[in-house]
């Protein structure tokens, strides 16, 4: 499988990831409202993101060489 980097500045980063998050977490609570799992399947590639972004939130950060 290839790779592909792309890089995010700090705040774009954030942006991105409370972006997904809000609406993982929106998701989340409208599959538990209407007690349907399907609406979680239908979004699995989100929440696959969300999953890599949670994790990458973890990284050390590697500061920008002028």
């Amino acid at each position: 499988m290839s790779r592909r980097r792309v890089y995010f500045n700090e705040d774009q980063f954030e942006t991105l990831f409370n972006f997904v998050s809000e609406h993982v977490d929106s998701l989340i609570q409208a599959s538990i409202d209407y007690n349907d799992s399907e609406i979680l399947n239908a979004n699995e590639s989100l929440l696959d993101v969300h999953e890599l972004l949670e994790e990458a939130s973890k990284w050390v950060l590697a500061e920008e060489e002028d």
